[in-house]
């Protein structure tokens, strides 16, 4: 009778240990699993950010500049500049002013790093706000369409 109790006091003895190292086991794969949807979310979010930051900007009217587009006033900029805002800006001053005011209110204000570039041709931006990602980043390009060629604008979130 000592036997068999001493044996079943080893078996539940046992039983609680692999009971710890199950949950234990659960545990470590389900923080292992957090952090990796947290880089997933980052990577996502900034994603977004450069998305939704380059749409909300091509669509905002220029108040002091005949209500156009920001898509406008680019694409006027691209061409040749014959446009003059009310301020005495031409398109492309206008458009750069305004970009440095929208994002210095919102990434800057954020501490999210950031390049902005509006180009025909990459190696020479007509409009460049931000600094240059070094590392990972999140890029948004959107193309626009010009008499001529094609302009494209482009967001870089830095990772």
């Amino acid at each position: 009778m000592i036997k068999q109790r001493k044996s079943q006091m080893e078996i539940l003895g046992l039983s609680i240990v692999i009971a710890l190292m199950i949950i234990s086991a659960v545990f470590i794969v389900r923080f292992s699993a957090l952090n990796k949807d947290e880089q997933y979310r980052g990577e996502f979010i900034s994603s977004e950010i450069s998305s939704n930051m380059l749409n909300t900007f091509l669509k905002t009217s220029a108040r002091n500049c005949f209500q156009l587009t920001m898509t406008e006033l680019l694409q006027d900029c691209a061409q040749g500049r014959n446009i003059r805002c009310e301020d005495g800006k031409d398109s492309c001053k206008y458009a750069n002013s305004t970009a440095l005011e929208i994002f210095s209110e919102t990434l800057d204000k954020w501490n999210m790093k950031y390049e902005f570039l509006a180009y025909t041709d990459i190696s020479h931006p007509f409009i460049r706000l931000g600094s240059e990602c070094k590392g990972q980043k999140k890029s948004k390009q959107f193309p626009i369409p010009i008499s001529s060629a094609v302009m494209y604008v482009k967001m870089d979130i830095c990772g």
